[in-house]
C-alpha cells in the first residue's frame, strides 16, 4: 500500500514538474514572439516613414511574408531573434527617423550612413541601452545633441554624426560613454568651446571635430587621450595661447600635452587662428597644420625626429628662416607643403635625401 501511495505521489510531483516546464517554455515563446513583434513593427515604422527609395529597396526585402531575421540589412541573435545589427546605408533613402526605432532593445549596431534623412535623432535611439556603433554621418539630419546622451548608452564605442547639421554645442557629457573608440562630429555647426571632457575618454581612438564654428582653447586634458591615433580638428575658430615647450625652444599654441599621445598617427589642425610650431610625436604619419598664425624659424630646431611621417602640411602661415633640416630626416615623406610662408634662401640639395617624396609644393615662400 506504501509502495503504491509512493509510486503516485511520484507521478504527481513528475507530472507537476513537466507542467511547470511547459509552462515555462510557453512564456518563453510568448516573450520571444511578442518581441520580434515589436522589433518587427519597429521596422516597419521606419520603412513608413521613408518617403523616398530610389532603388524600392524596402519594399523589396521588408515584408511581414518573411522572418524579420531574413531581412536583408537587418542581423539577429540566433537564440532570442531579437535584431542585434541594422544597416541600411548608401541607399539614398529620404524620409525621417521614427521614435519607434528604439523599441529595437537588443540592437547594437545602427548604421544608416550616408542616405539623405532628415529632422532629429528621437530621444529614444538613445535609450537602446545595448548599443555599441551607431553610424548616422552624411545625412541632413539637425537639431543638438542631448546632454544625457550617455546615460543609458555605457557600452558605446563608435558614434558618427559627422556631415549633418547638428548645431548647439557639444555636450561635455561625452565623457560619460567611457568606452568610446571613435568620435566623429566633423562638418556640422557646432559651436562653443570643445569640451574639455572629452579628455577623460582615454579609450579614444579617433576624434573627429573639425569643420564646425568651435571657439577657444585646444584642451591640456587631450594630452590624457593616449590611445589617439587619429585627431582632426580643422576649420574652426580655435584662437590660442598656450605655451608649447619643444626642448630648448618655447612656442605659443598648441598645448604641450598631445606630445603625450604615443600612437598619434594622424593630426589635421588646418585653417584654425593657432599661433604655434611644430614638436615631437614620432608615430606621426601625418601633420596637416596649413591655413593657420603659425609663425617662428623652424630652421633653429634641431630636435624634431618624424621619421615615420609621410604627409607635412604647413603651408599659408608665417613661417621664416631656411627651409627646416629635420624635414630631411623624414624619410618616408611623399608629400610636403610649404607654401605660402616667408622660407627664404637656396633650395637644399638635401631634398635628394627624400627618395619617397612624390609631391612638393615651395611657391611663394
Amino acid at each position: 500500500m506504501e509502495r503504491v501511495h509512493s509510486l503516485r505521489m511520484m507521478s504527481i510531483f513528475l507530472l507537476l514538474h513537466c507542467l511547470i516546464i511547459i509552462s515555462l517554455f510557453i512564456a518563453a515563446t510568448t516573450a520571444t514572439t511578442s518581441s520580434t513583434i515589436t522589433d518587427r513593427d519597429a521596422l516597419l515604422a521606419l520603412k513608413a516613414h521613408i518617403t523616398h527609395d530610389p532603388t524600392n529597396f524596402l519594399a523589396k526585402n521588408w515584408n511581414t511574408s518573411t522572418p524579420v531575421c531574413n531581412w536583408t540589412g537587418v542581423a539577429c541573435d540566433v537564440h532570442s531573434h531579437r535584431v542585434t545589427v541594422l544597416n541600411i546605408s548608401s541607399l539614398n533613402l529620404r524620409g525621417t527617423i521614427p521614435s519607434q526605432l528604439g523599441n529595437l532593445s537588443s540592437l547594437q549596431s545602427l548604421n544608416l550612413s550616408c542616405n539623405r534623412l532628415s529632422g532629429s535623432i528621437p530621444s529614444t535611439i538613445f535609450t537602446i541601452y545595448t548599443l555599441k556603433n551607431v553610424s548616422l554621418g552624411k545625412n541632413k539630419l539637425s537639431g543638438q545633441i542631448p546632454t544625457n546622451i550617455c546615460s543609458n548608452l555605457p557600452f558605446l564605442e563608435f558614434l558618427s554624426l559627422s556631415l549633418n547639421m547638428f548645431h548647439g554645442g557639444i555636450p561635455s557629457t561625452l565623457s560619460n560613454c567611457t568606452y568610446l573608440r571613435t568620435l566623429s562630429l566633423a562638418y556640422n555647426d557646432f559651436s562653443g568651446a570643445v569640451p574639455r571632457e572629452i579628455g577623460n575618454l582615454t579609450k579614444l581612438k579617433v576624434l573627429y571635430i573639425g569643420a564646425n564654428r568651435l571657439q577657444g582653447e585646444i584642451p591640456r586634458e587631450f594630452g590624457n587621450l593616449t590611445e589617439l591615433e587619429q585627431f582632426s580638428l580643422p576649420t574652426n575658430n580655435l584662437q590660442i595661447e598656450i605655451k608649447l615647450h619643444v626642448s630648448p625652444h618655447s612656442f605659443r599654441g598648441i598645448p604641450q600635452e598631445l606630445g603625450n599621445l604615443a600612437k598619434l598617427e594622424i593630426l589635421q589642425l588646418f585653417q584654425n587662428n593657432l599661433t604655434a610650431a611644430i614638436f615631437n610625436v614620432s608615430t606621426l604619419k601625418h601633420l596637416g597644420l596649413q591655413d593657420n598664425s603659425l609663425l617662428g624659424c623652424l630652421s633653429s630646431i634641431g630636435d624634431v625626429r618624424l621619421p615615420n611621417l609621410e604627409g607635412l602640411y604647413l603651408s599659408g602661415n608665417n613661417f621664416s628662416g631656411t627651409i627646416p633640416s629635420f624635414i630631411f630626416n623624414a624619410s618616408k615623406l611623399f608629400k610636403l607643403s610649404l607654401q605660402r610662408n616667408s622660407f627664404f634662401g637656396f633650395t637644399p640639395n638635401t631634398f635628394g635625401n627624400l627618395r619617397n617624396l612624390k609631391w612638393l609644393s615651395l611657391y611663394d615662400s
